[in-house]
Parts: C-alpha cells; sequence; structure tokens
C-alpha cells in the first residue's frame, strides 16, 4: 500500500503563494510607519503618517515625522571644509585635492530615510494576474486557496522543520534562488500550517538603496481576516548610511493598521514625498 509522504516543500511554497495572492485587502488603509534604532549610540525614533491603496498602488506618506514636526531641526553655527592640496614636492606636475567636512556630520532628521512603504508589500509571494487559470482538479490534499498555473520556479525550495511562530504552528522552508537573487530576495519563510499566509521572512537586502538592499533583514507578519500584513522589517546588520551615519538595530514597524474612513489619513493633507537617494521604496516585482 502506498504511503502517502505529504505535501513537498515546493507544494507548500506554491499555497503559500496561492494564498498571499488570493487575499483580498481593505481599499483603503490607515497607518503609521515607525523607524528606530541606535543613531550611533543614540537611542532614535521616527512616527510617519501613511495611507495606502494596495489594489491601485497608491501610497501617501507624511514627509516630515512627528518628530520633526514637534521639535523642528534648526541649524546653528558655522558649516565649513578643509581642503589640502598634495604634490609630494613634484608640484609642477599638478596636485591632488582632498576636500573633507571639519567636524561632527550634520545631524539628520530621519534616521534611516523617508518611508514610502505599504503594509500588504508581499517580497514576490504573489501570482503575476497572467498565470493564474483555472483546473479542474487540485492534485494535493492541501484545501484549495487558488488555483495557479505551473510556472518556472524561481527557487530550489527545502522544508526545513515545523516551529511554532508566536503560538502559531509553521512550515519552515528554506529558498535558494535559481535565477535573478537581487529580484527573488527570500532566503527563508515560515507559513501557517492551516493557512499558509506567512508569519516570518529573511529576506537577502530590502528596499532599493545601499547599504540596505546590502544587509539581511528579518520580516515578521500579522494575519487579520485572511490577510497578512507585515508586522515589521529588522536589519540583521549595521547600517553604514552616507555623510558617515551608522545606525545599528534598525528597525521599521507598520503601527496601528486599520481600514481608512472618513477620519483617516486620507482625508488630511500628506504630501507625496519625493523619490530621493534616501527614500525608502520596495522594489517592484515582475
Amino acid at each position: 500500500m502506498p504511503v502517502d509522504a505529504g505535501p513537498t516543500a515546493y507544494d507548500l511554497f506554491a499555497h503559500a503563494r496561492s494564498a498571499v495572492t488570493s487575499a483580498r485587502y481593505p481599499a483603503s488603509i490607515d497607518y503609521t510607519i515607525a523607524i528606530s534604532g541606535l543613531d550611533g549610540q543614540t537611542p532614535k525614533a521616527n512616527h510617519y503618517r501613511a495611507a495606502s491603496k494596495p489594489a491601485q498602488g497608491i501610497i501617501d506618506v507624511a514627509p516630515i515625522s512627528a518628530e520633526e514636526e514637534a521639535h523642528p531641526v534648526t541649524v546653528r553655527g558655522l558649516k565649513f571644509n578643509l581642503t589640502a592640496d598634495i604634490c609630494e614636492d613634484r608640484c609642477e606636475t599638478g596636485a591632488a585635492h582632498i576636500k573633507r567636512p571639519v567636524g561632527p556630520a550634520a545631524s539628520s532628521a530621519d534616521l534611516v530615510g523617508v518611508p514610502i512603504l505599504d503594509p500588504t508589500y508581499a517580497f514576490g509571494l504573489t501570482y503575476p494576474e497572467r498565470s493564474l487559470k483555472h483546473q479542474d482538479e487540485e492534485p494535493s490534499r492541501l484545501p484549495t486557496i487558488a488555483i495557479v498555473a505551473t510556472q518556472t520556479h524561481d527557487y530550489d525550495v527545502t522544508l526545513v522543520d515545523r516551529p511554532d511562530v508566536d503560538g502559531t504552528p509553521t512550515y519552515h522552508l528554506r529558498l535558494r534562488p535559481l535565477r535573478k537573487p537581487h529580484d527573488n530576495r527570500l532566503r527563508e519563510l515560515w507559513i501557517g500550517q492551516s493557512d499558509f499566509l506567512p508569519r516570518r521572512a529573511i529576506v537577502s537586502g530590502d528596499f532599493t538603496i545601499a547599504p540596505l538592499v546590502e544587509v539581511p533583514w528579518a520580516i515578521d507578519f500579522s494575519v487579520t481576516s485572511g490577510c497578512a500584513y507585515i508586522a515589521d522589517e529588522k536589519a540583521l546588520a549595521t547600517l553604514y548610511l552616507v555623510h558617515r551615519h551608522v545606525v545599528q538595530n534598525a528597525v521599521i514597524a507598520f503601527e496601528d493598521v486599520r481600514n481608512s474612513d472618513e477620519n483617516g489619513y486620507f482625508h488630511r493633507p500628506l504630501i507625496q514625498p519625493d523619490l530621493s537617494g534616501t527614500t525608502l521604496v520596495e522594489p517592484l516585482v515582475p
């Protein structure tokens, strides 16, 4: 009599992608983005009110944090640079010019950057719409959440163990990208055994700017009404940012996530910040 070995790691990952693809988020969401960490040796936190319309890909964020609104940054004193010419006794052939700022680096109002982020971001777990199609039957014994077409694997997937995550029994998967490792950033994934929605993930790089794209991040999810929301994203290494800015223990958390209403942020003036080299944006997934 054949023995049913149960779902394979690939089955579990496919059902996780189906579960995330099938989730139906509210039309509009209000939330607060809290960024915290050590600015050098000083604890610092920024809170930004935000709103999104997931189906339309709209994210609006207040570009000034609550802390900066309460205590605007003021600049005092003089800002100057030290310029030196180095020619090593051969000045007739020209000199090298070195220009360095003198004194401590200027304090930034934003710990990491202005976050244009949505708690429904799925790190590439959703199936493209073009890959969805109906089939007559589901070959697995797992409950049908969404029917998807077979496609080229993005990852080599293995089942590591079945631990509890915050009291929820999960499948722990390890993923090795088979192509486009910078796009396929998942390296580990914990999914609920009953609903296949993500509870935790480790990704190789996050956002679109250095050094955030160069360090691993741990992602924790919360599940509400059949939908997975990012609870927080933790940098697993020190961030060496521009202008000699060093941030340790960086955490980006989504707080007070709720359906938007007439009192929500969409009905208050939110200014969409311009994208810059310090703006936090998640990459588009092909």
